[in-house]
This record gives structure tokens, sequence and C-alpha cells, in this order.
């Protein structure tokens, strides 16, 4: 079917509706138009997120009706229909419409259905599942994407998001959905009314804010240290503003500023271009109070609160901002520090693949085994799972370079409340020290060596640049290049093929993971991976250089960048 002809189905039979007079008002912008119906929103293991709006492309009423109807299949085929979804909803434009859908068509199916009326965090949907045992849960967020998204995640019975086989599964029930305009759904005071329909209560919140607050390790030193921690936080108008306070507040923290214009839910986020906790932007009304009330440390996280950004005074006594990679080995190395005395030897940490390898060298010198896996916190997830059902490993910690962290396993996402909680105690244990955390990174480095760090993205819109972005990765794995600019390509991981290639000597071993659209570039001191994102219409890259030295290292990664910018520019031509 092309976009016209889809378009025209939409038009047809949405007539005389609320919606028709913003479908007639569609046709006048034809990028537009092309975008939103060229094709079917994709269903990944991440769920589906994309632009608010009318059409097979977008969030919307139908496209989410469609996809819940598609889960309630899945679940009364190879579910527990029983045991329940849970859903909960953040501070985005929809967010709380969507979830109201998503309940009436599971209730519809006969599904129980337990609902939070509230904005609430992904990792509380995720404790929630594992603390109610429900089947599967939904969340509707896009996460950190621009006002204009919305999106719709699901998770499976163990906490962590929608396993590959489940999802392509719903994939496949999508494609059996012929009318999205006529899916039964339930009135949720009907599905309240016959039970199939509970609301959330607040003593849920209370357990999982105990269980973050159990995780504190030095909670003596940390009583010592809060009075005297001066802290700015924003959530960046999302659901991080009750559990970040709530738990820094039960621990002793007292001089805590929340930046007021970002303080309460607002789906237009005014005051971010993004509200994206990576990108210096969002640090700007947070560093202006933070210099008013002269705070030691910054904390920021983003609406759905699953990803934290951190800003710390350095010895000029200016902010700076830490890196993904920065934040998750500082927890890391201090996490394996506190808890070192009590290893039995089968402890491990989880990284992705793109993560730095700083962290590979901390793990080794605590002598903890560190496990890598793709990118999505549902593989650090499945870590967790596996070593609970082998009973082989105890998982401490796990991040993505990408503001992704988690210690506690009563959730199976990344937590920013969590990782809120780490950093104040953190900096608590290194005052007590006499140490600043900027002073405790630069010691890290200096400890296990410089690693430099840069991820670049190439944003291509619309159907043309998909398909610049997938030919991309196809152009470099159809001949592998010898050189990446100035760098010798020692080795190539193709993880589509699972097999890794010796540049020298043309020897090839498996790897034994999944398949993923993911090509790694050993370099001459330096690594170059390249993928699609599979959550936006980017083309990533991640870059990293190691040296001994500091300044050797940002040499090299200066000319990465130079090479990689070059590179992905003709790919993408």
């Amino acid at each position: 079917m092309t976009y016209q002809q889809s378009y025209e189905q939409w038009k047809s039979a949405l007539a005389g509706s609320e919606y028709e007079a913003e479908l007639l008002a569609m046709a006048a912008d034809g990028d537009t138009l092309q975008d939103s119906f060229y094709k079917e929103m994709e269903f990944g293991t991440a769920g589906m997120r994309g632009i608010i709006g009318l059409g097979r492309n977008r969030m919307n009423v139908f496209t989410v009706r469609r996809a819940t109807q598609a889960l309630a299949n899945n679940i009364l085929k190879n579910g527990d229909p029983e045991a329940g979804v849970a859903i909960a909803y953040d501070t985005r434009r929809n967010s709380d419409l969507f979830a109201r859908e998503t309940a009436g068509v599971l209730c519809q199916n006969g599904i129980h259905v337990f609902m939070y009326d509230t904005p609430h965090s992904v990792p509380q949907l995720s404790f929630t599942i594992l603390e109610l045992k429900t089947t599967a849960g939904v969340v509707i967020t896009a996460s950190h994407n621009p006002p204009e998204y919305n999106g719709y995640k699901v998770y499976g019975e163990d906490g962590g998001q929608c396993p590959v086989a489940d999802s392509d599964r719903i994939t496949e029930y999508i494609s059996r959905i012929d009318d999205m305009f006529h899916i039964d759904s339930m009135p949720l005071d009907e599905a309240e009314r016959t039970g199939l329909l509970t609301y959330i209560g607040d003593k849920l919140d209370e357990i999982y804010f105990k269980k973050v607050e159990d995780l504190c390790l030095i909670p003596d030193i940390v009583k010592q240290q809060a009075d005297t921690l001066n802290i700015v936080y924003t959530p960046l108008h999302g659901t991080g503003n009750i559990p970040v306070r709530r738990v820094l507040k039960d621990l002793g923290y007292k001089n805590i500023h929340v930046v007021p214009l970002q303080e309460y839910p607002d789906p237009a986020f005014p005051t971010v271009k993004a509200p994206n906790p990576e990108e210096r932007q969002c640090f700007d009304l947070a560093m202006a109070l933070a210099n008013q009330k002269n705070a030691d440390l910054i904390l920021a996280t983003d609406p759905d609160s699953d990803r934290l950004g951190v800003a710390v005074r350095d010895d000029s006594n200016d902010f700076t901002i830490l890196s993904g990679n920065e934040i998750g080995c500082l927890l890391m190395d201090y996490v394996l520090f506190q808890k070192q005395p009590s290893f039995t030897g089968d402890e491990f940490v989880v990284k992705s693949i793109v993560s730095t390898d700083l962290a590979d060298v901390i793990a080794a010198h605590y002598g903890v085994k560190l496990r890598s896996v793709f990118t999505g916190f549902k593989f650090i997830a499945e870590q967790i799972k596996l070593s609970e059902q082998t009973g082989k490993g105890k998982f401490l910690f796990g991040y993505e370079e990408s503001y992704g962290f988690l210690q506690g396993t009563f959730v199976r996402d990344k937590d920013a409340v969590q990782a809120a909680m780490m950093v104040a105690e953190a900096a608590c244990w290194y005052a007590s020290k006499g140490i600043t955390l900027y002073q405790a990174v630069i010691a890290m480095y200096e400890k296990y060596g410089w690693f430099e760090e840069l991820v670049v993205s190439k944003t291509l819109y619309g159907k043309e640049g998909i398909e610049k972005i997938q030919n991309a990765v196809k152009a470099l794995r159809a001949g592998y290049p010898a050189r990446i600019g100035s760098f010798d390509v020692l080795a190539v991981r193709d993880y589509l093929k699972q097999e890794r290639t010796d540049m020298r000597t043309g020897d090839k071993t498996p790897i034994p993971m999944e398949k993923s659209n993911v090509l790694y570039f050993e370099l001459d001191g330096a690594r170059f991976i390249i993928r699609p994102s599979g959550t936006e219409p980017k083309l990533k890259s991640y870059l990293s250089a190691s040296s001994a030295d500091k300044s050797e290292a940002k040499y090299l990664l200066g000319k990465l960048k130079e090479d990689a910018v070059a590179l992905i520019e003709k790919l993408t031509d």
C-alpha cells in the first residue's frame, strides 16, 4: 500500500469524526503526509516510539489500540492473563490518554490491569511487575526524546523490556489486524466495577522507596556527611521529582534545591530543546541555581526517570558535566570497593559493548567478572535473570554509556532514582576522605588509565533518511575497510554475522551472542563502533581511544573523530 492509499484509507475511516479536520489539513504538507503514512510504526524490542499524530507511522490512539490488542493476543496465547498487566505513564503529551486506551483494550480481552493513576517512572513500573508478579507491563513514555514524541514500551514478567521472542510475536499479531479503527475497548469505570481494573495506590511506592534506600552501602557516613552536601536537582518536568527527592530526604540530605522552572510536569518541556540529561543545555538553569546556592553537585533525570545526568565542581570551582561512562565507572569502582570484603568469587558486573573499556579494567582490578551485552538495558536485565535461573553469578552493578545505571535487582531497567542516591552516597564517601567527586574521577583515570570517548550521531529523517542509515552499515559490511582514516583496522567484530575477523590473518572466530546490526572495528590504539539506532532515526557511532597519558588519549580521540565524521558523511551522502 502506498502512503497516498493509506492516507485515503484513514480519511475514509475517520470521516465525520473528531479527527477529520486534522487529516484534511495534513494534505498540505507532503513530507509530513508521506512520513506519517508510508509505513507501519515498527514494534521492536523496546516497543514503539514516534511522533504524536495521525497516521500508521505515528503515535495515536489507533496505533496504541492495535499494539495493545496484539499484546493481549500474545498474553492470551503465551502468557498468564490472570496475572494481569501493570501500566504506568510519564508526563508527556497524551501519556495518560494512551495509558487509559491500553487499559481499556486489555480489560476488554479479560486481562486484569493494575494501573497507576498519576505519572510514574520507568523503574517503578519495572519494580511493580516484579512485586505484583504480573505477566507483563506497559509504560507510556518516549524517554528523553523531544516533546513531539511519545512511546509504548512493553515489559516481560521478569520486569525487563520485552524479550525478542515476545516482541516478534506481538509484531506478527499486529500484522494480522487489518482494521485498527474498530478495536473494542472497555470503559474504565466498567472495568473497575467488574474487578478487571485495579488502580495502584501509594503502598507500592513506599515499598519501592524502602528498597532503594536499603541499597545505601555506608549509611553511617551518609548520616555524617548528608548535612554538608549541597545538591541541586532537576527532574526536567518529569516523573523523578517525587521519588528522587523522597529517597534523598529519607536518607538525611537536607540541602536539596530543585530548579523551580523544571520542577513540575509540562509536556511541552519549555525550558529545554529536549529533556535529555546527556545534553549540556539541560544543565543551564541548574547551574545558575547551583552557583546561587553554592551547591557541590547537580543531578538531572529525564521525564521517565531512567537516565541520570551529573555535574560536579572541578578544581577551578566551575561545573563539569560527567559523561555516562564517567558516572558508570565512578559508581562501579565505588560499589566494588565497598563490597569487596564480602566477595565470594562469583560476582559479576555488566556493561553494553559500546561502553568504555575502562569498566573492563576496573572489574579486572577487583577480580570481578564483566559481562558485555548489546545496547539496550533489557540485555543487562537478561543477565540478572540468567544468574537467578542458573544459580551462578551474583549481580553487583550494570550500566550503559547512555546514562543508565542499576545496582538493585528489584528493578530490571535503568533506574535514575537508584543512581541519584548512589552518586550522592559516593559524594559523601569521598567527602569523608577530603576528596571531591571531580577529584575522584581524575584519580580513577590516573589509577586505571585515560579513556576518552565520544558518540557521533547523524540524524536523517523520513523514508529516505532511514534507507540511508541502513545502507551505510550495509556498505561497511560488504567490504570491511583496512583503515579508518589514519587508523589501521586490526579486527572487525560483525555482530550480525556473529563473527570476528582478524584483518591481518583473515582468521574468523565466532561471537557467542545473538545477532545484532552492529559493526565493531578494533583499531590501533582506539575503537570505532557503528550501528543504526533502534529508537531514533540516527546512525550512531561510538569512538574510543586510550593511553596511559591523558594528552595522548585526547589527541587520538580527536583524530578518530575527524576520520569517523568523514566516513559517516561519505556513507550517507
